[in-house]
């Protein structure tokens, strides 16, 4: 019997980049860069994803990053798009509720229209 993988894929924009991925570290959220190649234009942002076996995909821990990033600015937002073309806008959403709209998610969009505070590339030391 073969397991299905779940897979999450981020859509990082410029201010959201650096705090939102320091969240998935420090709840211990594996994640890793997705690197796209297109001879057009593209948004500009980064794209991450967290995989793991369905049974062992941390919805909740997920869930609960989310509604903090977004309760501790203002200018946060997450929107989940979902296979049926429906957007979500999570803000206001409590993390039970967010964790019930992340398996059936396509895409998050996660931004921060906040400026400087959050912007610049990630460290890597």
């Amino acid at each position: 019997m073969s397991k299905q993988v779940s897979v999450v894929r981020l859509s990082l924009f410029k201010d959201s980049q650096v705090s939102f991925l320091a969240a998935l570290d420090d709840a211990n959220i594996q994640h890793q860069r997705v690197h796209l190649f297109s001879s057009g234009a593209q948004a500009s942002g980064i794209v991450e994803t967290i995989s793991a076996l369905s049974d062992a995909m941390p919805w909740n821990a997920l869930a609960k990053v989310i509604v903090a990033w977004i309760d501790a600015r203002k200018s946060r937002e997450v929107l989940i798009q979902t296979a049926d073309g429906k957007t979500i806008h999570a803000k206001g959403y409590s993390a039970e509720d967010v964790q019930k709209f992340l398996p059936i998610s396509a895409t998050i969009a996660v931004i921060d229209t906040g400026g400087s505070e959050n912007s610049g590339a990630r460290s890597t030391t």
